[in-house]
């Protein structure tokens, strides 16, 4: 055998280990991919809708009925319980888009002693509010977004809200104003500070009563065919997770299911 050929059969040994590694690669994230992203698309054949469920972190069973749903959503983990940190990594390896879920001040008396995490609040000094805020953010670094845990008190304070935005923003990180508050200028706030922002259309489940979420379903459909998508929220609750396997083949005729990171083409 001659030494040239002897070089070019060493190279295509080399080469095709190689080759195959990165093909076997790009075979695993488009399947991975596909599990939940309708294929990486960003353009919607149907209205779309970006489902937020809010409250997780104390239970992986919660994260184990939302997986069990099959469709793309965000999960919404409140910093520090105790699944916080596994929720958040499971979820992201499911495919589902993580935000914290940032406990702020709501507009009726809450302390710690009723709950197991400090709120944001204007009483706070500059200070310790930047200090609280960089504990919750650091405590979940695999999030790619944050939205208000409660919060009617602290998204109606316009100096508050440009301290928590700030801390966000230089952390490039999505806000999406849960609007818990009527009064809430907390993503006309983030529009102005140059984040990457939405905000909650509805609360699929304010009222804890499957003949409610038919009702408010009804609704935000409509509402997702008059602007093409929106962002909802809902809770890993019993009923609302009997209601959603239910009438999940029919809702997926009419609108198309996508996460926060699909919502913004991120």
């Amino acid at each position: 055998m001659g030494k040239n050929l002897r070089v070019i059969l060493l190279i295509i040994l080399i080469a095709i280990p190689i080759i195959f590694y990165k093909s076997l690669n790009k075979r695993n994230e488009r399947s991975a991919r596909s599990l939940f992203s309708n294929k990486g698309e960003t353009r919607y054949r149907k209205p779309a809708v970006a489902l937020i469920f809010d409250d997780l972190g104390e239970s992986l069973g919660d994260l184990r009925e939302l997986y069990s749903l099959g469709i793309p959503i965000t999960v919404a983990v409140i910093p520090n319980l105790k699944f916080s940190k596994n929720i958040a990594h499971i979820a992201s390896r499911c495919g589902f888009s993580v935000f914290i879920h940032l406990p702020l001040e709501p507009s009726e008396g809450v302390t710690f002693k009723t709950h197991k995490y400090r709120f944001v609040s204007g009483d706070l000094s500059r200070r310790e509010i930047i200090s609280t805020l960089r504990q919750y953010l650091n405590s979940l670094r695999i999030a790619i977004g944050v939205n208000n845990h409660m919060g009617s008190k602290a998204t109606e304070d316009s100096d508050l809200m440009k301290i928590v935005l700030s801390e966000l923003k230089k952390r490039n990180l999505v806000f999406v104003d849960s609007r818990t508050s009527l009064e809430s200028i907390a993503y006309d706030q983030a529009r102005r500070q140059g984040l990457i922002c939405g905000y909650n259309e509805g609360f699929l489940d304010a009222v804890d009563d499957i003949g409610e979420i038919q009702k408010r379903v009804n609704g935000l459909i409509a509402k997702a065919k008059e602007k093409g998508k929106i962002i909802v929220i809902a809770h890993p609750r019993k009923n609302t997770i009997k209601f959603l396997k239910e009438k999940l083949p029919a809702l997926k005729k009419e609108v198309e299911f996508i996460t926060i990171k699909e919502y913004f083409d991120l």
